[in-house]
């Protein structure tokens, strides 16, 4: 295993971003082509040290310890912005005015930045890994994935990109409070391209906007959703996982077998 790290220009936001590269055991030798998972949150997937909040997934140790159970697989993390309302911004493609409640520190107005970030991701980086690494560069072979807010972003590319991704990672997503949005989306394509569908929540989540009950409540229609489209149990995972909270600590726990759900065929 080796994790690359570069800075570049994140060019349709006009900033810059940090984004790493994790290629498995195997890479340097050889002339094998490989899958490649684009993952949101980027700084929280390998080392604590990269982590805003000092807890990360500590996905390289998992790696590490359980090789022989991970899949072959390139995973590319994208750092998210530095404060929360721009991660929400980015993370987010929709406009919406939302009524908040006294508790949360939530936007009573978003206007979200996602369909720019999303074409620099699927038109600038994703070209750029295809030429610098060996990855298998058909959206058949490619997934998108994240965490919290990060799952709507990472939904919302998949479904509209089906030349870009077909496998879909959401864990503990914030689906609740933009499923009108969602709907709309959904209406509007065809989801014949999407191969695998990974989604979960616990049962003691808190997000700015989202509450416990919301959290549960909007991955359960998520779900309903693709039942609807026609996925069933061979493509679609669905998992509520009883008491673990909204952190990277959670998150950890679910994230290999997340992983393995969405490349289960390769």
């Amino acid at each position: 295993m080796k994790i690359d790290v570069f800075q570049t220009k994140l060019t349709t936001l006009n900033r810059d971003v940090t984004f790493r590269v994790m290629t498995p055991n195997g890479y340097e030798e050889g002339d094998r082509l490989y899958p490649v998972l684009y993952m949101n949150d980027g700084q929280d997937l390998f080392y604590d040290e990269d982590s805003v909040s000092g807890h990360s997934i500590r996905y390289a140790k998992y790696y590490t310890d359980y090789v022989q159970f991970v899949p072959r697989v390139i995973i590319v993390g994208i750092d998210c912005p530095p404060t929360n309302q721009e991660r929400s911004r980015q993370y987010t493609p929709y406009t919406k005015h939302f009524e908040v409640p006294e508790w949360s520190s939530y936007e009573s107005d978003m206007a979200g930045k996602g369909r720019e970030y999303l074409e620099w991701l699927v038109y600038e980086l994703k070209p750029w890994i295809d030429e610098n690494y060996r990855t298998r560069k058909q959206g058949a072979y490619t997934g998108l994935g994240g965490f919290s807010s990060g799952t709507i972003i990472s939904t919302y590319g998949v479904i509209t990109y089906p030349e870009a991704f077909s496998r879909l990672l959401c864990i503990s997503g914030s689906f609740y409070n933009w499923m009108d949005c969602l709907d709309k989306t959904l209406e509007a394509v065809n989801l014949d391209h999407i191969k695998y569908i990974y989604l979960d929540v616990s049962t003691n989540e808190q997000g700015r906007l989202t509450t416990a009950e919301q959290f549960l409540e909007g991955t359960k229609m998520m779900y309903d959703r693709f039942t609807n489209c026609g996925f069933d149990e061979t493509q679609l995972k669905y998992l509520v996982v009883k008491g673990l909270t909204h952190t990277q600590g959670g998150w950890r726990l679910r994230f290999p077998d997340a992983v393995r759900w969405i490349f289960r065929d390769l």
